[in-house]
């Protein structure tokens, strides 16, 4: 993904994030109101995992290319170039790239959800390689939390597949 810059003088465009796993890429700037839409290109490298969780905002998520598992409720179904998945509010869901190679994807969802993502991302630069530390995930769950978000435990995530790392 490029950099599409900060023209606009605005720092919340452009910058490049990691949220544990995915990098997103607000395209839109970012507003304290929450009638607005946030758009968001990402990036999922493979063999991320975004473990099982659920939030007020509904997320809509338009596949650019590359093949991504989502789960929404209790069924995964595999998302692959053009295809449209949609999660409404207070919806358990989760992805996973299994596939060997990046997804690109749009997110088009609340400012609110754009302000939390921009809150839990850290500038890819400044990000070390290798997963997550436990202080990151700590950080994700306590911002998180201030959020609202529900985080499923181990064996929630286990129950679908999934693991927290």
């Amino acid at each position: 993904m490029s950099d599409l810059g900060t023209s606009t003088g605005n720092p919340d465009i452009g910058e490049m994030l990691d949220v544990l796993g995915p990098r997103l890429q607000h395209l839109t700037a970012l507003s304290h109101g929450d009638e607005e839409y946030c758009l968001i290109r990402s990036l999922v490298p493979a063999g991320v995992v975004v473990p099982i969780h659920s939030h007020a905002d509904r997320e809509t998520f338009y596949i650019i290319h590359g093949e991504l598992q989502g789960l929404r409720s209790d069924r995964w179904v595999s998302l692959v170039d053009g295809d449209v998945f949609d999660v409404p509010g207070d919806v358990r869901h989760a992805f996973r790239n299994q596939s060997g190679a990046p997804v690109s994807l749009l997110l088009v969802t609340t400012m609110r959800m754009g302000r939390f993502f921009r809150d839990v991302g850290r500038p890819v630069a400044r990000v070390p390689a290798g997963p997550p530390m436990p202080a990151d995930r700590q950080r994700l769950f306590e911002i998180a939390h201030r959020y609202g978000h529900w985080l499923g435990s181990p064996a929630d995530n286990a129950a679908v597949g999934t693991t927290l790392g």
